[in-house]
């Protein structure tokens, strides 16, 4: 009797010991690939306080994103291409657009777009205020080649006047084309989406599991941080689609369109990759629509590197922590404006 209590506590402290030993090893791993992310990755979260400072122009935006009178023909809003229940971007559409000859690039995720430094697949608008109003006068978006049609339309509507000087109450014309913008660039700066990475890095090793961190180690080996840098893990540079081993769909050259320069060739924007599993098809051509696919044509294009399918996954298993929670309540669209 005394032998079986003894042979049980023997096997207690073994295990008991063994799960120490393997917690110490995962938190050694977290800490050890926390200190190679840091230098490249800066954690986000939700600041409260600027919703709170800008509650009126944030609701304002809200009305404007979904309102339809923005577009030319008062047929689209912005959330039709970035629809915000479907991370900020919507590639069913964009596909169905693309057939029709109304689009050429992909359309990307509307979040977390604030804090980026350069817009457009070939990185050619710098600021989001510049990027709104390109918007809405490109002909392949809302089309509105008229400032003054917005706002003549919007003053039409009553719910709006109020909207506006309630937003904009030192303005002497608070419905003002430079007012819509604003606007606009207050609501989107608060789709953020804080994610696992962010906690991830901010020091809490719980906030990824054993894998994830494996894949995170894969990620740092194949060296993708050396483009995907930033709150964003990507977004902050212009790098030629093709290093390696040439792009095969050559009919978009990229920030070439911009410059006009013949070594500009097939430089595109470094993608984002904050929520970059649930935003597909990936790429300025829509060319992969599966992200573990993405990470290989990244490799053999990009690195000269072969990654096979097992690493790729890994990897997409690693991004997949980069993926945040959409606001619901804050996204939640308006009851439509009337007179």
């Amino acid at each position: 009797m005394y032998s079986n209590k003894a042979f049980t506590f023997l096997f207690f402290v073994i295990c008991l010991s063994f799960q120490i030993s393997s917690q110490t090893n995962i938190n050694q791993e977290a800490q050890s690939l926390r200190e190679i992310l840091m230098p490249y990755f800066v954690p986000v979260e939700q600041d409260n306080q600027y919703l709170n400072d800008n509650q009126k122009k944030i609701d304002l935006g809200r009305h404007l994103y979904f309102d339809k009178r923005l577009s030319l023909n008062s047929t689209i809003s912005c959330n039709s291409c970035h629809d915000l229940k479907k991370n900020g971007t919507n590639g069913a559409f964009f596909l169905k657009e693309k057939e029709d000859g109304n689009t050429f690039r992909d359309t990307p995720t509307i979040y977390n777009v604030a804090t980026l430094s350069m817009f457009n697949a070939d990185g050619g608008i710098t600021s989001l205020k510049e990027k709104l109003r390109h918007s809405l006068i490109n002909p392949y978006e809302m089309n509105v080649n008229d400032e003054h049609i917005i706002v003549q339309r919007l003053e039409d509507v009553s719910t709006y006047n109020t909207l506006f000087r309630s937003a904009f109450p030192k303005s002497d014309k608070a419905i003002s084309f430079d007012n819509i913008i604003e606007a606009l660039q207050a609501f989107i700066k608060g789709l953020e989406t804080p994610a696992p990475i962010d906690l991830f890095i901010k020091g809490n090793n719980n906030a990824l599991s054993k894998e994830e961190i494996e894949g995170g180690y894969i990620f740092n080996s194949k060296s993708c941080y050396s483009c995907h840098t930033g709150s964003n893990f990507g977004g902050q540079m212009i790098q030629k689609l093709g290093i390696n081993e040439d792009w095969p769909n050559k009919n978009d050259l990229g920030y070439y369109r911009i410059k006009k320069i013949s070594a500009y060739k097939m430089f595109f924007r470094v993608a984002p990759l904050r929520n970059v599993e649930k935003t597909a098809p990936y790429f300025h051509d829509a060319s992969a629509s599966q992200l573990w696919y993405a990470v290989k044509l990244m490799g053999r294009h990009e690195r000269g590197l072969e990654i096979n399918k097992e690493e790729a996954l890994k990897i997409q298993l690693f991004l997949s922590t980069l993926s945040g929670e959409i606001p619901k309540d804050y996204i939640k669209e308006p009851k439509y404006l009337l007179n």
